[in-house]
């Protein structure tokens, strides 16, 4: 009986020693530490296209006459268009509606929108193509967006996104070293990115000079989120 108690001492012992050599043990998979940072970059370039939408508007009270009046308006701006320079392809119905005004108890009058797309890529001639749209004011009476842009941003967006990058090291490698340690390889990597020019909606009015468009410029612009992993 003691040899038995005894041999139960001695595996329990053992058992003891094992679960501690056990729970000592470090795990073979480290948690990484990592860091991640933003990084944005921007480069400016000269737009060679101008994007305008004329819009089209006729009142009527009766809906066919509305119609028909919104029809040889838009005639009108589409051969105004074409013979102030714009090609015919780069012209294009971007909206039509119908509707009449229900706003009060007895129905009002017929509204019908025309909106026709243009793209001018010429951007000299800007002027010129917006002035015979509303010319004699017969035609277009409003200009609803105004657009610069570009159409090949490829090598712009390839700058923008290398300064991007460099943003995002510069910030990690500061950061980093500001808290003893060092970048590594990178994680993960993302990206979103955008050209814009200036934008505006205004009203038409027929001035008695010409219209003057001055130059601007379209922004390339770039952001990167970048996940680093960290060394001592």
């Amino acid at each position: 009986m003691k040899n038995i108690i005894k041999s139960i001492i001695i595996i329990g012992a053992g058992c003891l020693f094992l679960s501690s050599c056990m729970i000592a043990k470090p795990s073979k998979e480290e948690t990484k530490r990592s860091i991640t940072v933003n990084g944005s970059g921007r480069v400016s370039v000269i737009p060679d296209l101008v994007k305008l939408n004329f819009i089209i508007k006729t009142y009527d009270w009766n809906v066919s006459k509305a119609v028909e009046r919104n029809a040889a308006n838009t005639d009108f701006v589409i051969k105004a268009l074409r013979e102030s320079g714009v090609d015919s392809n780069d012209i294009s119905t971007r909206d039509y509606s119908i509707r009449q005004d229900t706003s009060r108890d007895i129905p009002g009058q017929y509204t019908v929108i025309n909106n026709i797309a243009v793209i001018i890529r010429n951007t000299e001639i800007t002027g010129k193509v917006i002035d015979s749209a509303v010319k004699s004011n017969i035609g277009a009476n409003g200009l609803t967006s105004f657009e610069y842009a570009v159409s090949d941003n490829s090598s712009a967006l390839r700058q923008a996104r290398t300064l991007a990058i460099q943003d995002a090291q510069d910030a990690a490698s500061l950061l980093a070293g500001a808290s003893g340690c060092k970048v590594s390889k990178v994680i993960s990597i993302s990206e979103n990115y955008s050209s814009a020019g200036s934008a505006t909606s205004v009203k038409l009015e027929r001035a008695m000079n010409s219209t003057s468009i001055l130059p601007a410029e379209v922004t390339v612009t770039s952001n990167v989120t970048i996940t680093y992993e960290l060394e001592n």
